[in-house]
């Protein structure tokens, strides 16, 4: 808004609520408190990161093998969808991230290093956390861990002798005293409801040169003796590892490989790095025990049928020893060499087909039991690889991996898991098929060994010569010769299966070595930020909501918000003036001060807005008490002081207030005579006029008696008469009307003026009632609508806060405006208004 005055509504986009002058104002003025917030802030966020326990991160990259991805027709489709860019890692390797973070994994790793129980030390505000620094160790046999449905909580003292131990069980009451154990010596043993507590010590070892402990133990066992205690909780596993588990990360570094990057947060970094390394070994065992699981049962299928054909075997040979030596035979070898050549090559066929067929019998009678249903087909019997079995042994191959597979879905998830059903469904789907395929391919063995039986006996039934004792042992022989060949062939296929047992490599392998990335919360660079910020924003925030909270005008800011009406002037209080004998002309001859220069400047910006021969001005405003009087009164002394003929008419005929605030003698004169009467002179009109007793050039003529019908005098025909005969006899004729909210009377006096003052007071006129103000000037009810800012106190910080860089503009003008101020005005030559630097 421009600060010169305007006869009228201004064009223009309404301001933005939000200032950064304002802003800045604020700032400057409160300053001391910002800082005190400022200060505060800080020192609660440097309390909050001196005792808030830090938070650090260590990470590690882990190869995982994909057992899955093998040789074979589904690694070529995998291949295949790689190229095409339509696959870019296996299920198998999602599926081992999740078993990386899965709950029963932590479990075991957190059995294995005891994260289930955690050690306090009694510190000044918090307990310190210890890890491996503690003393004493105390531990739960694994029937009482499995027990637990709640925290057991011990707290250790230091005495004379040793250690007391307090333990506290009782759920309902957690500060009910259970049991109280006092340990001597280590290790001990304690009954307890939850099972034997085993009690343990933890001493560094002694510096033989020093004398001195030199390990982290010391400085507990230190503070333990200085009285303070030590804290113990032994937990649930599961309820460790499931919250481990949680905070687990574990994501591929690329869509094109199988290495995992493994992460995680603890309060611990030698606790997190001791994770993350036996998170792997956790890992391997777990896995290893799948894959060796084929290798066991096959171990135990071979082992019954080793003991079973070896008692067998001994029964051959001791009939063949039985024979020769009833029937005295030595050597038959050398006489039927001739006769058995022929036969040889159907024994060997033969031999070897029945091999097969009592192998592939032994597969038939397991696929016949249902007991051995969802479990592992003996694979490594000795199967030839033939093209009829061939297809035979990569179906038992699959069906055994699916069976692993589900079996290791189970120890994770319940048979109800998704994945566990399509994976049963499809071994149910195959078992028939593996069974039909065999009954078919032992149906076929059993066809070719009667074939070569029968040829083998033709063979036979052409050695007639042959001695029947010569055919005794060679039928005994052959018997022989079949048991020992499966006997040899099941004993190889056991070694191989011991070997592959032990010789099973780690799933899982380390790439990278567990580090500490940093402390990852508190962070305390952001922390310090918000709390200076939090400090800075808080007092301000505040102040500025009070002012937006403000339903009353505070100062011309407030008023530009709301209208584009000119500000004509910024009336300052005048409390000395106003206090002198109870009058309210404040404007003298002679003086130079804020008060007067503010009246100047609103006698020279009324002199812009009226034009030649305009003369009558109305002062009114909104409600009662916000100084139309005051300002009508002073703005009359200003322009006497001219040198001009003023007259200040009191048309507040329900209200005056001209008399006492000229401080008259209380009188009957007054407009009110003259408008009553219908024929008028001007002479009556002239005996109504009063002397101001303030300056010669003005005159006051007051309203007078109160009437009964003050709407009707106003609106009659002698007020035009009247304002006519004083344009004659005055330079200017100031209209002391009432409030325009209050009653209609100002807007029918509008009719005989030429420029309208409407005076709002500081800290007293209500925002709402702007509206109004705007609605006379758009609509013209009043003529030339300006504004005039009474009561401002430039005392008063809150004023400065809403002037901001307008203090200059309260009607003085630089140094003039301290002219004599401390001898006429307001206080002594200490006292400065604000003035915007």
């Amino acid at each position: 808004m421009a600060d010169y005055p305007a006869t009228g509504m201004q064009g223009g986009e309404e301001e933005s609520s939000f200032d950064l002058k304002k802003l800045w104002t604020i700032f400057y003025l409160n300053w001391h408190w910002v800082l005190i917030s400022v200060v505060l802030c800080v020192s609660a966020s440097l309390l909050y990161l001196r005792y808030k326990v830090p938070v650090y991160s260590a990470s590690m990259k882990m190869l995982v093998k994909d057992a899955d991805k093998g040789a074979g027709f589904n690694r070529g489709a995998e291949m295949a969808l790689d190229g095409l860019g339509m696959m870019s890692n296996s299920n198998g390797f999602e599926n081992e991230l999740e078993i990386l973070c899965s709950a029963s994994l932590s479990t075991k790793v957190a059995k294995n290093l005891k994260l289930y129980v955690r050690y306090f030390l009694e510190g000044t505000v918090v307990d310190t956390e210890l890890y491996k620094e503690s003393p004493i160790l105390l531990d739960l046999e694994e029937v009482g861990l499995n027990a637990l449905r709640y925290p057991l909580s011990f707290v250790v003292t230091k005495t004379d002798k040793g250690f007391r131990l307090d333990g506290y069980f009782d759920e309902e009451d957690p500060k009910s005293l259970t049991f109280t154990s006092d340990i001597r010596h280590f290790p001990d043993t304690i009954a307890t409801p939850y099972g034997m507590l085993y009690v343990s010590g933890n001493f560094p070892v002694k510096d033989n040169k020093e004398g001195l402990y030199k390990d982290a133990v010391t400085e507990v066992m230190e503070r333990l003796e200085a009285g303070k205690k030590m804290y113990v909780t032994i937990c649930a596993p599961y309820a460790i590892g499931r919250a481990y588990a949680m905070g687990l990360r574990a994501a591929p570094t690329s869509k094109m490989t199988t290495v995992a990057n493994v992460g995680m947060s603890d309060t611990k970094r030698q606790r997190a790095l001791d994770y993350l390394r036996e998170l792997v070994v956790c890992y391997n065992d777990d896995a290893n025990e799948d894959k060796n699981e084929i290798a066991r049962k096959t171990e135990e299928f071979i082992s019954e049928r080793l003991e079973s054909i070896k008692r067998e075997l001994d029964a051959t040979e001791g009939s063949i020893e039985t024979y020769k030596r009833s029937n005295e035979l030595v050597n038959l070898a050398n006489d039927a060499t001739t006769a058995l050549q022929a036969t040889e090559s159907y024994k060997r066929e033969l031999a070897e087909a029945q091999t097969q067929y009592n192998i592939m019998k032994i597969l038939v009678d397991y696929m016949d039991n249902p007991s051995n249903y969802l479990q592992i087909i003996p694979a490594n019997l000795g199967l030839q690889n033939t093209p009829m079995v061939t297809p035979l042994i990569n179906m038992m191959t699959r069906y055994n991996e699916k069976v692993l597979t589900r079996n290791r879905y189970l120890r994770g998830s319940g048979e109800d898991n998704p994945l566990v059903v399509q994976i049963t469904k499809e071994i149910s789907d195959m078992w028939p098929s593996i069974r039909s395929n065999m009954q078919s391919i032992y149906y076929n063995m059993e066809v070719r060994k009667t074939a070569l039986e029968k040829e083998y006996s033709a063979s036979m039934g052409r050695i007639q010569q042959t001695p029947t004792q010569e055919r005794m042992l060679t039928g005994i022989a052959r018997q022989q010769t079949l048991q020992s060949g499966l006997y040899l062939t099941l004993l190889q296929k056991r070694e191989e299966n011991f070997i592959q047992l032990y010789s099973t490599a780690a799933k899982g392998r380390i790439i990278d070595a567990p580090i500490i990335n940093g402390k990852v919360s508190p962070k305390s660079g952001m922390i310090l930020l918000a709390a200076l910020i939090f400090g800075i924003g808080l007092p301000i925030g505040l102040l500025w909501l009070k002012e937006m909270l403000r339903f009353k005008i505070g100062g011309r800011e407030d008023i530009k918000n709301y209208t584009n009406l000119a500000i004509l002037a910024d009336i300052p209080v005048d409390k000395e003036s106003l206090n002198t004998g109870g009058k309210g002309v404040a404007v003298n001859e002679n003086r130079n001060d804020i008060l007067e220069e503010a009246f100047r400047r609103l006698r020279t910006n009324v002199f812009f807005c009226l034009k030649p021969k305009e003369q009558v001005i109305i002062s009114t405003s909104c409600i009662p008490g916000e100084g139309k009087t005051f300002v009508s009164a002073n703005l009359a002394m200003s322009l006497a002081c001219l040198g001009k003929k003023v007259v200040i008419v009191g048309l507040d005929v329900r209200k005056p207030r001209l008399v006492s605030l000229f401080g008259l003698k209380p009188t009957k004169q007054g407009i009110v005579n003259f408008l009553c009467i219908d024929d008028p002179d001007y002479d009556l009109l002239e005996a109504q006029i009063i002397p101001s007793g303030y300056h010669k050039n003005m005159d006051v003529l007051p309203a007078g008696i109160i009437p009964p019908n003050p709407a009707e005098l106003i609106g009659s025909q002698q007020l035009d008469v009247a304002i006519q005969y004083l344009r004659s006899k005055y330079d200017y004729i100031i209209l002391d009307t009432p409030p325009v909210a209050s009653v209609s009377d100002t807007l029918s006096i509008g009719r005989v003026a030429d420029i309208t003052l409407i005076v709002l007071r500081a800290d007293y006129s209500l925002k709402a009632n702007m509206e109004l103000i705007n609605d006379i000037a758009e609509n013209g009810r009043l003529p030339k609508c300006n504004l005039v800012l009474n009561g401002v106190d430039l005392n008063k910080r809150s004023h400065a806060l809403r002037y901001g860089s307008h203090a200059l503009r309260y009607g003085y003008y630089g140094y003039y405006g301290y002219y004599g101020y401390g001898v006429h005005g307001h206080g002594d030559n200490n006292e400065k208004p604000y003035v915007e630097k």
